[in-house]
């Protein structure tokens, strides 16, 4: 799953539990979502695909552990106990949507790490970074069969997004009237 897949959909699930819950959230709240949301892959893919590229090449690497996931629980749990704020607790569940998201169950290595020894998987070996950043970017949105779950994953996530945007104008085109 890529950007808008990952932002819409972790909004979506949020929104809901949001509702659910009864929890007025503030632009504060949303933006802990978005940043939860790609938290994991603004960490990995920079130092797994870039920094590592040469011994690892993997961009599901540290913060895609159920490791990184608990300490920034504990970290929200700290917050709010201090100040009340849920806002650690709400990035800490956005990047826990995020791993299941990108079903790391499957990866049961990385999303254990360091049960299974402190070595990473390792991925495929390109002969610049950025090459695996074009490749995947051109699978995603491609039609193909092998990968088009991706694409409509992307398409999800863009239509969540376009709608909550469209609420939130709405809500505050009547505030100014």
């Amino acid at each position: 799953m890529f950007f808008f897949g990952h932002l819409g959909i972790t909004l979506g699930i949020a929104v809901l539990l949001f509702y659910l819950l009864k929890i007025k959230p503030d632009r504060k709240i949303y933006l802990a979502v978005f940043i939860g949301a790609i938290l994991p892959d603004l960490i990995d893919k920079p130092v797994g695909e870039i920094l590592l590229a040469g011994s690892i090449s993997n961009g599901r690497i540290f913060a895609h552990t159920l490791l990184f996931i608990i300490s920034l629980l504990f970290i929200g749990m700290y917050l709010y106990k201090r100040n009340n704020e849920l806002r650690g607790l709400i990035l800490c569940f956005a990047s826990f949507l995020h791993l299941c998201e990108d079903q790391m169950w499957l990866m049961p290595e990385t999303l254990f790490y360091p049960a299974y020894g402190f070595s990473l998987p390792q991925g495929t070996m390109e002969a610049h970074w950025w090459q695996y950043f074009i490749s995947m970017f051109f699978n995603t949105y491609s039609f193909s069969s092998g990968v088009a779950h991706s694409f409509y994953y992307e398409l999800i996530g863009i239509t969540i997004l376009i709608l909550f945007f469209l609420q939130k104008l709405s809500v505050k085109r009547r505030w100014l009237q």
